[in-house]
């Protein structure tokens, strides 16, 4: 066991050096689809939502003034909001990059996706939604072919979009704080001789207050997300709290390191591949690529052989 922590530690150390670089170029002003034009006229932006000949004046506007797709640097966008006018304008001038006017057999996703933002729905609530199903699958596959445990099946998938929704500075330091809490509580509650369910609600005191105490300080450090940081993401990061006291209450503090780390190593996957802007675009304009998950959950599922874990574990047993 010691083994298989010591291995697991060198790995989470690994995909940080990977992923530290990865989430740095990923922070929170590229995280949605940001649209500039050098020559879109004023008078053409300020033009009412009610009005449907006046949107498509201003789509017809800028995509003849050639909008790009870019990061926006000034803005603090969040793609667990919808976005806004001009961006939804923007994001329709994208679907010119592969025009589907009519249903078929073969476009049918993408017809399915273009008409719904046309019609109204966000563009980054069907993003989320249709990489759901791929976190889901890297959660599977983890739990299966690389044999680490993970916090349930949509934790990983909650923590990513939190990180997304609070920005990945403010969410790793009250991600720290729940760690940290959680093992506080843990060593504070296990002596005490109540039930269950007292101990968790308990427990919740400690993350709620280490909660408040990293918020403040992301204001003393002048994170200026924290301004615009809503309760819900909070809600799941102090879920993951919750269910950190409530694996160390029954598990030993080794499993309780390798299911916490294997779900935020996850969630942070996540946040990157929510954040990236080619992965964005390739869903958005191609989502048909969202039915590769059946064959892959297929070959997943029918994997019955050792787990990659397993063979760290009994190498030196094979080589005996």
């Amino acid at each position: 066991m010691k083994k298989a922590i010591g291995i697991w530690s060198v790995a989470c150390f690994a995909l940080l050096a990977v992923l530290v670089p990865a989430v740095g170029a990923a922070q929170a002003p590229d995280v949605d689809f940001q649209f500039q034009s050098d020559t879109v006229p004023a008078p053409a932006r300020a033009v009412s939502t009610t009005s449907t000949s006046s949107a498509n004046s201003i789509t017809a506007s800028t995509t003849a003034a050639g909008i790009i797709l870019q990061r926006d640097l000034n803005a603090q966008a969040d793609i667990t909001q919808p976005e806004n006018l001009d961006d939804k304008v923007a994001i329709i001038s994208l679907f010119e990059d592969r025009p589907v006017p009519e249903l078929g057999w073969f476009n049918a996703m993408a017809y399915w996706v273009q008409e719904s933002v046309r019609a109204g729905v966000p563009a980054n609530t069907i993003f989320l939604i249709l990489l759901t199903p791929f976190l889901a699958l890297l959660v599977s596959f983890v739990r299966t072919v690389v044999g680490l445990p993970t916090l349930d099946m949509l934790v990983p998938i909650a923590l990513a979009f939190a990180l997304v929704a609070v920005g990945i500075t403010v969410g790793l330091l009250v991600l720290t704080a729940i760690i940290l809490a959680s093992y506080v509580a843990k060593r504070s509650l296990l002596k005490l001789k109540i039930m269950f369910y007292p101990k968790r609600s308990l427990s919740m005191l400690f993350l709620a207050l280490a909660v408040f105490a990293a918020l403040t300080i992301g204001v003393v450090l002048e994170f200026e997300r924290i301004l615009s940081v809503s309760i819900f993401p909070i809600l799941i990061l102090m879920l993951l709290g919750d269910m950190i006291v409530s694996v160390q209450l029954h598990k030993s503090s080794s499993e309780t390191f390798m299911i916490t780390g294997t779900t935020i190593a996850i969630g942070l996957i996540g946040y990157v591949a929510a954040t990236s802007l080619t992965i964005q675009n390739i869903v958005i304009l191609y989502p048909e690529i969202i039915l590769l998950v059946i064959p892959l959950n297929i070959l997943v599922g029918r994997y019955f052989g050792l787990r990659i874990s397993e063979l760290f574990r009994f190498n030196k047993v094979v080589v005996d």
